[in-house]
Parts: structure tokens; C-alpha cells; sequence
């Protein structure tokens, strides 16, 4: 992954101007297609499967009268006044109600059937209206108009509240996330010292949820969201937007002070920093991901939109980043003499840092931190013991909004439980005495507890199906209408004993008693998937099973302790005022899941950028205890900075925030800061320090078969090195492995180069729309190897150079094979160990790129004996291959030495040529004008196990390298 984002990085780098205007065209189209495209966000909720989903979508079949949305208009007298004396201009906003568009029915206070719609206390009464279409159907036209009617009413003194309607959407981002954003600048400054790194992050994660906003948009046309779902992206986006930048700009501003030129630092940093960005995102996705567990359809599509602004934080932090840092150049660099410059140039015997301090002090006595941290932690999570969860309903809209106002009414009004009904469906379609039914379903529930009125059971007009509507004494949210709700749902087996029909109960309790039970189910299954998935990752990355244990049960600690606090704030009353908690009571009942799921992966964020530069260091020294202290003190700053700007975004979104939106953005901030400060920073370092280099142990079996990630850019730096390499006499004779015969005088043309290959001859080249071959900064060498082992070619350490022109020939003994050899001379064998230059490309990390300038020219199978083919080399080269290899193995000791001056007409005087062959003879061949060196393969000595023959049946190169993606059949 490593080399991959370095040669993004260092394409963004080189092409700036070219990326920058390309996001700028994808963002214009992505708010074109917002505007175009872009649907209506909706409130509502849908819970498939459940008894209270399956009661809404039965009454939308059966009863679609009283299946659309409804509202409720309220009127209120003037204090000390009685509502009756204004019944004449109640009566007109009836009328108008009764104009409006999708308005089926409506139901003033003083109609003969209206069902106890005044006030005990003669105070205040209402109008039903009922609508013809579901609430996600209206639009904010509807809503004026209701509006609109109801104040007709609103004179003398009358005034007129609404229940029901649709609040105007919330702006995404208001003056709180702004102060979040302020705080995450402030912290950015004293980070990097500059104000212009300080604002790389703050831009590009404003244009990542940008991107994420107008992407959600345009998908609410095409498919259901949540109102919630953009502020939840918008929420997350900022966080890990600034977070993945700043990892990125911080390690190439470090690079920059130690004298790193600006474009290689560019492709450095995307590399190095960039691979842990592109994991930690990677881990936040697929927590988000795994809501869809949970099977409950909004969830799902919040964690969607929360994913796709993961997802667009990271391509912007990889892509665009890098092109605004190549775009301002060296105007990055550290000032000599500023904090930042000094801080990276320091030597070891420096002052020691605040970061070293701390790390000395939690690890002077591991086992009283770890102790310490555990209690703690454990002490703070007592109250979500006592977590109660409901959803939604207006009561948890922002107080003065329409919704809210109208809901503190009612319950005013009529009681704390009329704003939470409960809906019971009965299927009387195989009940023949209707009346007889309709009573019972009606006594039934007359008598419960906790029930102040039942309603008369209403069938429809085909008398299938009665619904009876039951208004509890306690509120919606309280612990008494949870236990109604079970008891009804228990009395439903001895009733349809009874009366021969079941029944079904829902509403906005039921629904939240479903959704509750249902997260309840899935709990272990998304632990198991989430958890699972990223501790396996993490095992991979770091190799270690004790990092990613401990690392999961840290995260454990920090969630529950992070449910504690926000229990003790929404549901004890604790600093609500401070906070101006929109409503002390049960927090919406997604909000556990969803803080688990983005809070693992953020916690897995911390752990990556941390432990990562322990293991580095441990992988350089060897030294356990060391690499705690010294990894610690050299990622510690900006994980503080990270963990201080994530904890700033998510706690901009609690103070006057939605009422649902708070708990949640509480949850994140404290777990946030737990995690990041309590567990990161002091648990970990503790618990590595405990263990030392048991930190680092993985069973042999686990490890053989654990694939290496190079998280660290590890592969990048040896590909750098490699590429830097140089033979010590480039262009010189062959080394120990090698030998070289005499040049020859004068040359043939070349002829017939683009004629097709004759029948025999299979030839082996890349993309024929690749790149001509470049220049190389040093064309005095074509190819050089110094001590490389080719696998399978079952030779030990090979060392050769050739210029341009010159001819190789490989061979050797039984048990080796120049044609592996020769193979990897054009990248299609691997190159395990040693240095290896071809065509200017270091072997291995750049043979695709080797594969479009060299041929490998293969005869088919059972050809390698036959008289005259050297002379179909003729036919066979592409004009552009700058190396040409030819496979001309056959029985070892059998026949003379081919006639290379066919090879030599088939190729261009600057082509180099690699032949591998068996020939007894191979010594004395000769072209004439052209270098011939001889390398002569030697099986590797016993003590050396890394270089083995080929297996049987596979002792051929050819056999290997005859699948690989590039070759082409080409016949005569």
C-alpha cells in the first residue's frame, strides 16, 4: 500500500495544478448535481420485522384513511378565559383547514362525534386533521398552509400551537460547530507554529464534507435519508478530515526541516503517513458499515452517509492534500530558527519533551497506572447501568420550534401520555359478530393500569380490521408506558383465545420498545463483525496479538465509561443546565450502537498513530522498554493535537444542538478524550511496558501466514534506496559471478523487426501503449546486479553489469536455470534479496514498469531443439523493447552454440541482449560489435536457505512466467 500512495503522492505532487482543477470540476458537479438531483430529508422511522411495523404496514393496507399523516391543530384561550368563547373564528381556521390540499378529514373540537378534544379544564381544545398521503409525502408547502389556516384563529388573545408538522431542516453547520472549528485552528497553530499549515487541514476537510453533503443530497432523491444522516457526516467528516490532514502535514513538515526536497518529502508523507491514514479510515468504515447488522433500515443509511465522509476525508487527505502542499513549496519549510525546526532537529541528549516525561511517569510503575486507569474508568461508567433509550418523538425537537411548541401543549393540556398513544390493530376479518368484537377489543383495555382513556374500536369500510387508540397516564418516554405496552402484548394469546382474532399494538413507544430489542439482538452479532474484522487487522499490521487485545479492550473501557458520563448528563440532570441540554430524559435508542461503532474506529485511529511508531522503533533496536518511550515521545504531539481537535468538533455539536443529535456528540467527545488521553496515552504505554517484548510476539504458524503490510512505508524507503543504487564500476566487467568474452568489429542491420512472430515463438512484453524507454541518469549500465537471488533459479548471489548493446549470456549446470534468470533481467521473475537495476528500474519494486520496455522471447513446447529458430528471433522483437531476452535452453551439453548474429540483426545496435542457454560452448560465442559477457550460475552453498532449486515440475522458469498478465500468443 506504502508504494502505491507514494506514487499518488508523488503524481499529485508533480501535477498540482492538474489535481487542484480537477477537484475544483468534481466539486461543481457535485453541487450541480445536488441541485438537480437532490431529494427531501425525512424524520421518520422505519423498523421492518417488528410487531409495531408490521401493525403501521397492515393499517396502511387495510385502513389507508387512517394510515396517512395527521396533525393537530391547538387552540388556546387567553389566560383565565375558556376556549368555548371563541368558537366562531375557530370554527373559520376549520374551515380553511378543511380546503387544504391531501386533507381527507378534519375534526374540530365541538363535533358531535369528537372524541374528549377539549381540555379538562376548558383551557384549550384542538382540530384533527388527518392527511390522505404519509407525512414523507408532504412538503414544506403543506405545512405553511396548515399554518396558514390555524392563525386564522390567533385573534383576541388565541393562541394557536401546532402538532404534527415538519420543522424546517436544520442548517448543517451553525455558530457552535463554528466555534469548533475555531478551537480546531487555535490548536492547529500552536501544533505547527504556521498559520498557513495550520489552515491545509481546516480546507481540506471543509471541502471533504462538502463533497460527502453534496453526494448525501443527490442520494435523497433516489432513495430515504435521515435528517440526522448530514449532521452525523457532517460531524464525523470534520473530525477525521482535519485528523487524517494533519497526520499528513505534520510528518512532511518534519521532513521538510531535515533537508528533504520538497516533492520526495511530498510522496514520503502520503506514503508514511498517509498508508496509517488510509487504515485508520479504513477501520472507522467498516464500524460504520457494520450498522447494517442491525437491519434497521435508517441506521443503516446514517452509518452510509457517515462512511461516504470517511471515505471522502481520506481520498481528499491523499489526493488534493498533496497537491496544496506541492502548491505552496518550500513556503512549508520551517523557519531555522522557529520551535518546529529546532523541536525535529534536536539530538537525542536534548531537553526531554513533555511527551517523554509523561511516558516515564505512567511507566515508572505499570502496574499502579494500569490499575489506576481501570478503576477509574470502570468508576465513571456506573451510571449507564441505569441508561434508559427511547426514540425520538417532538418532544426532543429544539424548544421553540413548531413540533415542540405544539407537544408541550398537549401534554399541558391533556397529560404527559396523549402525546405518546398506542395504536391497537385487530385482524377481525374471520369474526362474524363485528359489534360483539368491537366491544371486547374495546373492554379489553379499558380497566389496565396507567390508562387514561381507550378510545371506541373504528373498523373499516370492509370490516376486516378495527383499530382502538389507548392514551396512557405517563409520558411517552417514561418507564410505566414501557410496562403498558408489555403487559397489553401479553394479554394477546389469552384474547385471541378468547375472542377468536389477535390484535397488534404500535406507536412511538412501541416502536421504541422494537428498536431497542432489536439493537439488543444485534449487539453481539456487530461486536463480533466490527470487532472481529479490526483486530484481525490490526494483527496484521502490527504482527502482534497483545497490541490489538489490548487495543479492543481499552476501546471497551473508554465506550462504557463515555455511556456513564452521558447517562449522568441527559438522564440524572447532571450539568444539563450548563450544557443547555435540549431535554433531561432516556437518549434515542440508536445512540449506544452508533457511538460503538464510531468510537472504535476512531479509538483504532489513535492506536494505529501511536503504536506504529513504537514498533517502529522497536524494529529498529530491538529494545521493547526503549521503543515505548522513544515511539511515544515521537507521535504523542500529534495524537494530543488530533485527539483535541476531534474532541473540540464533536463537543461544538452539544451545546443548543438537536436534541437528538446531543447525546450522541457528548458520547463522542467524552469517549474521545478517555480513549485518547486515558487509554492511549497512559493505559497502552503501561500495558506495553508490562509486557515488554511479548508486545511484539506472534505464534510462528500465525506469522508465516499473515500477509506483511507496510504501514510504515518501510518498502518505500528500500524502493528509494534501491533506485539510488549505483554499481561500483558501472559499465565494468562482470564481478565474481559474471565473465565477460571480447567484442567483436562491426554489425548486421536489423531487419524484419515488425513482421509477426513465426510459429514457435511466444512473445513476452508489456502494454504496447506504454511509455517509450526512458532516460536513464546514468546510460553508461543497461544491467546491474550485485549479490541478487532470483527465485528459482536455485544460483547462488549473481553479480553482472552490461552496458548498452551488450550481450548476457546465462547458464549453468544441472539444478540452476538461466531462464529464471533471464526472466527476472526483464521483471517477470522475482528478485528476493541483493541489488538488481535493469533499464534504470530497481528490481523488484518497479518490474511492471521494466515489463513495458523488455521482451521475453519464449519458444513453445517442444521446440527447443529445432533446427534454425534462432533465425525466427527475427520476426519476433518489438521495435520498441530496449532489452530483448531470448530462451534458448535445451539439453545441457547437447549441439553448439546458436548463430547470435541472427539475434544480433533482430535488435537495434543500443538493444541489449540476455540469452539463456545450456550450451557446453557458451564461453567462446561471439557477436561482432557487440560486449558478450558470460554469467555462469552457481548452485547456492548448503548454509545458505534462502535460495532453493525450483520444486519438481516446476523447474522451468518458462512453466511460471507462462501465465504471467502480460504475455501474448503471436504465431506466424
Amino acid at each position: 500500500m506504502a508504494t502505491l500512495l507514494y506514487r499518488v503522492g508523488a503524481f499529485a505532487a508533480r501535477f498540482h495544478i492538474l489535481v487542484i482543477v480537477g477537484w475544483v470540476i468534481v466539486l461543481g458537479l457535485a453541487v450541480g448535481g445536488a441541485q438537480l438531483l437532490g431529494g427531501t430529508l425525512v424524520s421518520s422511522f422505519s423498523i421492518p420485522g417488528t410487531q409495531s411495523q408490521n401493525a403501521l404496514d397492515m393499517l396502511e393496507q387495510r385502513f389507508p384513511q387512517a394510515s396517512g399523516a395527521a396533525s393537530k391543530v391547538i387552540y388556546v384561550a387567553p389566560q383565565g378565559q375558556q376556549i368555548t368563547a371563541f368558537e366562531s373564528q375557530i370554527d373559520d381556521s376549520i374551515d380553511q383547514l378543511k380546503t387544504l390540499d391531501h386533507v381527507s378529514m378534519v375534526a374540530g373540537p365541538w363535533d358531535k362525534d369528537a372524541d374528549a378534544q377539549i381540555a379538562s379544564d376548558g383551557s384549550m381544545a384542538y382540530a384533527n386533521v388527518q392527511y390522505d398521503v404519509p407525512s414523507t409525502s408532504l412538503t414544506e408547502h403543506d405545512t405553511d398552509a396548515i399554518i396558514s389556516a390555524g392563525d386564522v384563529a390567533s385573534t383576541d388573545g388565541v393562541t394557536v400551537g401546532f402538532a404534527g408538522v415538519t420543522d424546517p431542516p436544520e442548517a448543517g453547520v451553525d455558530y457552535t460547530e463554528a466555534i469548533g472549528l475555531v478551537v480546531a485552528f487555535v490548536v492547529l497553530v500552536i501544533t505547527f507554529g504556521s498559520l498557513l499549515a495550520a489552515g491545509m487541514p481546516l480546507v481540506t476537510a471543509l471541502i471533504g464534507v462538502g463533497l460527502a453533503s453534496m453526494s448525501i443530497t443527490i442520494a435523497s432523491g433516489f432513495a430515504t435519508i435521515s435528517s440526522t444522516a448530514p449532521l452525523l457526516a457532517t460531524m464525523l467528516g470534520l473530525a477525521v478530515g482535519i485528523d487524517y490532514a494533519l497526520f499528513i502535514v505534520s510528518r512532511h513538515r518534519s521532513q521538510l526541516a531535515r533537508g528533504v526536497p520538497v516533492r520526495e518529502s511530498i510522496a514520503m508523507a502520503v506514503a508514511t503517513a498517509g498508508s496509517a491514514v488510509v487504515f485508520a479510515g479504513l477501520t472507522v468504515i467498516i464500524a460504520l458499515l457494520g450498522l447494517a447488522v442491525v437491519q434497521i433500515p435508517f441506521l443503516t443509511v446514517m452509518g452510509i452517509g457517515a462512511a461516504i465522509a470517511v471515505v471522502c476525508a481520506v481520498i481528499v487527505a491523499v489526493t488534493l492534500l498533496p497537491a496544496l502542499l506541492a502548491l505552496f513549496g518550500r513556503l512549508l519549510i520551517p523557519k531555522p530558527t522557529s520551535r518546529a525546526a529546532r523541536r525535529e532537529l534536536a539530538g537525542p541528549g536534548g531537553r526531554p519533551t513533555l511527551a517523554r516525561r509523561w511516558v516515564r511517569l505512567v511507566t515508572a510503575r505499570p502496574i499502579i497506572t494500569v490499575v489506576a486507569t481501570v478503576v477509574g474508568l470502570l468508576i465513571l461508567a456506573v451510571p449507564a447501568t441505569q441508561m434508559r433509550l427511547t426514540l425520538p418523538d417532538a418532544g426532543y425537537n429544539p424548544p421553540g420550534s413548531e413540533s415542540r411548541q405544539g407537544y408541550d401543549l398537549l401534554s399541558q393540556g391533556f397529560g404527559p401520555g396523549f402525546n405518546g398513544p398506542l395504536l391497537v390493530t385487530a385482524d377481525i376479518s374471520k369474526t362474524l359478530d363485528i359489534s360483539k368484537a368491537l366491544t371486547a377489543l374495546h373492554d379489553e383495555f379499558a380497566g389496565l393500569p396507567d390508562v387514561a382513556s381507550v378510545s371506541q374500536a373504528i373498523p373499516n369500510a370492509t370490516a376486516d380490521m378495527a383499530i382502538v387508540s389507548i392514551i396512557p397516564d405517563s409520558s411517552p418516554d417514561s418507564e410505566q408506558t414501557v410496562q403498558l405496552v408489555q403487559s397489553i402484548r401479553d394479554r394477546a394469546g389469552a384474547f385471541e383465545d378468547a375472542n377468536g382474532f389477535p390484535y397488534q399494538v404500535t406507536g412511538q413507544t412501541a416502536l421504541g420498545i422494537d428498536v431497542s430489542q432489536r439493537l439488543s439482538d444485534a449487539l453481539l452479532p456487530f461486536a463480533l463483525v466490527v470487532v472481529g474484522l479490526c483486530i484481525v487487522l490490526l494483527t496484521i499490521v502490527f504482527r502482534s496479538l497483545a497490541v490489538p487485545l489490548s487495543a479492543t479492550v481499552g476501546y471497551l473501557l473508554s465506550v462504557v465509561a463515555s455511556f456513564g458520563v452521558t447517562t449522568a448528563i441527559f438522564e440524572w440532570g447532571w450539568l444539563a443546565d450548563a450544557l443547555t441540554v435540549a431535554k433531561v430524559g432516556p437518549v434515542i435508542s440508536f445512540m449506544p450502537i452508533l457511538v460503538m461503532a464510531v468510537l472504535f474506529g476512531l479509538a483504532m485511529d489513535y492506536e494505529v498513530f501511536l503504536v506504529s511508531k513504537m514498533r517502529e522503533e522497536f524494529v529498529e533496536h530491538g529494545d521493547a522498554h526503549r521503543a515505548v518511550v522513544d515511539g511515544f515521545s515521537g507521535a504523542a504531539r500529534v495524537v494530543t493535537a488530533a485527539a483535541c481537535i476531534m474532541f473540540a468538533v464533536f463537543a461544538s455539536f452539544v451545546p443548543g444542538g438537536n436534541a437528538i443529535l446531543q447525546p450522541i456528540a457528548l458520547a463522542l467527545a467524552v469517549g474521545v478524550f478517555l480513549d485518547a488521553f486515558v487509554v492511549r496515552m497512559t493505559l497502552i504505554p503501561a500495558v506495553m511496558m508490562l509486557l515488554g517484548r511479548l508486545a511484539w510476539a506472534l505464534p510462528a504458524p500465525l506469522a508465516r501466514r499473515l500477509p506483511d503490510v507496510d504501514l510504515e512505508g518501510e518498502r518505500v524507503r528500500h524502493m528509494l534506496a534501491a533506485a539510488a543504487w549505483r554499481p561500483a564500476g558501472a559499465g565494468a566487467a562482470a564481478g565474481a559471478a559474471g565473465t565477460s568474452a571480447p567484442a567483436g568489429e562491426g554489425r548486421v542491420e536489423r531487419e524484419g523487426a515488425d513482421e509477426e512472430a513465426p510459429d514457435g515463438i511466444d512473445v513476452l512484453l508489456g502494454d504496447e501503449a506504454g511509455p517509450e524507454p526512458i532516460a536513464h541518469d546514468q546510460p553508461d549500465f543497461v544491467i546491474a546486479l550485485e549479490d541478487a537471488v532470483v527465485v528459482g533459479s536455485g544460483a547462488g548471489p549473481l553479480t553482472v553489469t552490461a552496458g548498452p548493446g551488450d550481450v548476457v549470456v546465462v547458464t549453468g549446470p544441472a539444478g540452476t536455470d538461466p531462464l529464471a534468470v533471464a526472466a527476472a533481467l526483464t521483471g517477470r521473475q522475482h528478485v528476493e534479496s541483493g541489488h538488481a537495476v535493469v533499464l534504470g528500474h530497481p528490481l523488484p519494486y518497479s518490474a511492471s514498469r521494466l515489463r513495458r520496455e523488455a521482451a521475453l522471447l519464449l519458444p513453445e513446447s517442444g521446440d527447443a531443439a529445432r533446427p534454425g529458430r534462432e533465425t525466427d528471433v527475427l520476426s519476433a522483437v518489438p521495435r520498441r523493447a530496449a532489452l530483448v531476452a531470448v530462451d534458448l535452453t535445451g539439453p545441457a551439453g547437447s549441439g553448439s552454440g546458436p548463430d547470435l548474429a541472427a539475434i544480433d540483426r533482430a535488435v537495434s545496435l543500443a538493444t541489449t541482449v540476455v540469452v539463456a542457454t545450456r550450451a557446453d560452448d557458451a564461453d567462446r560465442w561471439s557477436v561482432p560489435g557487440r560486449e558478450v559477457r558470460v554469467l555462469h550460475l552457481s548452485p547456492p552453498p548448503s548454509s545458505s536457505p534462502q535460495i532453493r532449486p525450483a520444486p519438481p515440475g516446476e523447474g522451468r522458469a518458462q512453466d511460471r512466467i507462462g501465465s504471467d498478465d502480460s504475455r501474448e500468443e503471436v504465431t506466424a
